[in-house]
Parts: structure tokens; C-alpha cells; sequence
């Protein structure tokens, strides 16, 4: 840390409790960031009040939590939503308009350094002037969005990968940007208990799927070609939850399989790698998420569609033998996949952790980001 005084930051996020994703990043990092004054600003529940004192006390970084109600804007990533979920966000946008000025007031207090936007979900929040830095977790769908500019003239975006950072291209020139892995820490795993389960025994190779199951990550995909290529010992573990219909869909598709187990959602994750052989990714594109590394890092095998574009994988020549590819959207593919696994358990096994680094990594772009603002502002 270079500065005299510490950094006073403002962590903003539209999720915090969830198993998978943006939630489990945004906390390794809370956990691990020392040196710092930072707030965090949370979702209002419209259902029950959140304890704010304990979220603040379970993060080691944080000294404040507040809420609010954010508007979420799902819609710039593609992601089409259900009547209940558009009644449920309109709800929460109309609670916004109330609460606008509250947060105006808010970070004009806290005279922060730096605001961080966990997705360009929230961009909505992200007000002129405001130092903000923007994670890029997520792929905005239109490379002609305004939304592109808007975060693009903030104080920073961190994209977590080339294909975050590809529909921002016209800006490269003019934006101050770090494309920067996950914060991955599975050295846990080596200490997990397996899952308990009695179609899992010490032969079974257990193919996994894991986060939210929906039709964006191609679920029901990957049980039709696990059901097609998989062995008769071969396990196909999906380990999350999604809405009401799609899994509906993808349990006709298992059709009454016992060889395929619908797990739900499990908060010991540390349990499902030590029982995953192969994370499986089912994406209509080469895309590589927080399971993949996950599943690398705890020393698992990688299944997953491309070959995708050179730089899209952190670290592609040391896991170069640990993945395979098959053809983005082909159920035969795929199928032919399950088969060349079927009955190869994973047996030796290393356990990773690039926490400390990413920590490192991220405090100096912040630095980076204070500097021109600094700059600017006569300090």
C-alpha cells in the first residue's frame, strides 16, 4: 500500500449471500483486503430486514454495511426475465426513485475515494462525477450500448476476462482498464468431506455441473449428451437451482435417470469439488466462468465448449491437459466428451490458491485509478 492515508472505499454489490459467482469474489476479496476503510452497500430485502451490524462483523475489510434498493438492470447482459421476476424488479425500481436521493447523500458523506460496482448491473448507480470503478463480471451483449461509455469514463473497469473486455474495443484508448482473474482459493477442498450419496462409491466418475441452472448455461444440454456418451458408473451431479420451469424441463429431460443427481443448492462448496472429477460447462459459447477455475484449482478435470480465442484462459499452458473442448452447442460433441471420461477418476490432485496475488493486483490498479483523480481534484 504506496498511499500515507488509507483508501476510503465504497464496495457496492447486488448480491452478497449467493453460492456462486460475483458473491463468492466480491467476499474473498472483503475477506483478504487489509489496510483499508471501506463501507459496503447492500440490497434492501423487500421480504425481511438484513442485519447489518453481523454482514459488517463476518468481513474482516468492512466497517459499515448499509442498504438500499437497487435498480438491477439484467436486461443489458440478455437475460430474458419471467413475469415474477420482472414484477419483482419493478418493485425494486420503483423503490429506487424513493431512495435515490438517500444515496446521493450517502457517498457525498463518505467522501470515498473510490466507489466500487461489483456488475455493470448496477450502472444505474453510477452518478457523474463519481469515482467509480466498475467490475466487469458479466458480457454486455450490445457493443453500441451507452452503458459502454458511461462505465468506460468512470475511474477504472476491471474485467475478469478478454470476453468481458471485447465489446468495449472503441475504447481502449481511452479508458483506464485491468482485465484481471477471479480471486480463487480451493486449498480448502484438500481438507472437504466428499459428498454423501449412495450412486457415488470410490470408482464413480462424478461429472459436475455447478450454479445457477438456466437455458443461458445450457443445462439441459449437457444431460441430454451425459445420457447419450456417459457410462453406466458415471455420475452427473447438478449442483444449484434456477426457476421453476427450467428445471422442470431439464428433469423430463433426465427422464427418471439414476445416474443423474439433482443436488440443489449446496453451501459447502468445498464438499462438491472434492467430489467433482469434471466441472462441465454447457455455454452456446466458449466461456470460461468462476467454475472452471474453481474446478482447475481444486485440482479437477475441465469440460467445457471451444477452443476459445488465444488470452481467454488465465493460465492456459499450465491447465493445457486438464480441459477438453468440444464443439460449442453440439449435444454429439459433448456426448463424445462424457464418453472418453466415462469411469477416469481424478486421483492426484493440487490444491491452489491466487488470493493473496489478486489482492496485490487489485490494490495496485486502485492506486492507478486515485492517481489521475487526484490529479484532478488538486490533491
Amino acid at each position: 500500500m504506496s498511499t500515507a492515508k488509507p483508501k476510503k472505499i465504497l464496495f457496492v454489490t447486488h448480491t452478497l449471500e449467493d453460492l456462486y459467482g460475483a458473491a463468492t469474489s466480491l467476499r474473498l476479496l472483503l475477506e483478504n483486503y487489509a489496510g483499508i476503510e471501506a463501507d459496503l452497500l447492500l440490497p434492501r430485502s423487500l421480504r425481511r430486514p438484513r442485519d447489518l451490524v453481523a454482514t459488517a462483523a463476518r468481513l474482516p475489510s468492512i466497517r459499515r454495511a448499509f442498504d438500499i434498493s437497487m435498480p438491477v438492470d439484467l436486461g443489458l447482459l440478455g437475460i430474458r426475465r419471467g413475469v415474477a421476476d420482472m414484477a419483482h424488479g419493478a418493485m425494486h425500481w420503483l423503490a429506487w426513485q424513493r431512495d435515490q436521493a438517500a444515496y446521493q447523500q450517502m457517498v457525498r458523506d463518505g467522501n470515498y475515494d473510490i466507489v466500487h460496482f461489483n456488475s455493470p448491473v448496477l450502472h444505474q448507480m453510477v452518478l457523474p462525477g463519481l469515482p467509480a470503478v466498475t467490475h466487469m463480471r458479466d458480457i454486455i451483449i450490445d457493443p453500441r450500448s451507452p452503458v459502454i461509455d458511461k462505465l468506460a469514463n468512470g475511474a477504472g473497469i476491471v474485467f475478469i476476462d478478454a470476453a468481458t473486455r471485447r465489446p468495449f474495443a472503441r475504447r481502449e484508448d481511452s479508458m483506464r482498464a485491468i482485465t484481471l482473474n477471479n480471486p480463487i482459493d480451493m486449498c480448502a477442498v484438500a481438507r472437504a468431506q466428499p459428498l454423501l450419496h449412495p450412486r457415488i462409491g470410490p470408482d464413480t466418475a462424478v461429472f459436475s455441473m455447478i450454479g445457477r441452472v438456466s437455458e443461458l448455461k445450457g443445462v439441459a444440454l449437457v444431460i441430454e449428451a451425459f445420457r447419450q456418451g456417459a457410462g453406466a458408473q458415471d455420475v452427473l451431479l447438478v449442483v444449484g437451482a434456477g426457476p421453476d420451469n427450467y428445471m422442470a424441463r431439464c428433469r423430463t429431460l433426465a427422464g427418471g435417470d439414476p445416474r443423474i443427481i439433482f443436488w440443489g443448492e449446496e453451501r459447502n462448496m468445498d464438499r462438491v469439488y472434492a467430489s467433482t472429477d469434471y466441472v462441465v460447462r454447457g455455454d452456446p459459447a466458449p466461456c470460461v466462468g468462476r467454475t472452471v477455475y474453481e474446478g482447475l484449482y481444486s485440482g479437477g478435470r475441465i469440460i467445457m465448449p471451444g477452443p476459445p480465442d488465444a488470452g481467454l484462459i488465465f493460465e492456459a499452458e499450465r491447465f493445457q491437459d486438464a480441459i477438453a473442448f468440444y464443439a460449442p452447442g453440439s449435444k454429439d460433441a459433448l456426448a463424445r466428451s462424457f464418453a472418453a471420461c466415462s469411469g477416469r477418476r481424478v486421483t492426484t490432485r493440487t490444491y491452489r490458491s491466487n488470493v493473496e496475488d489478486y489482492v496485490r493486483s487489485f490494490d495496485a490498479f486502485i492506486e492507478s485509478c486515485l492517481s489521475p483523480l487526484a490529479s484532478a481534484l488538486g490533491r
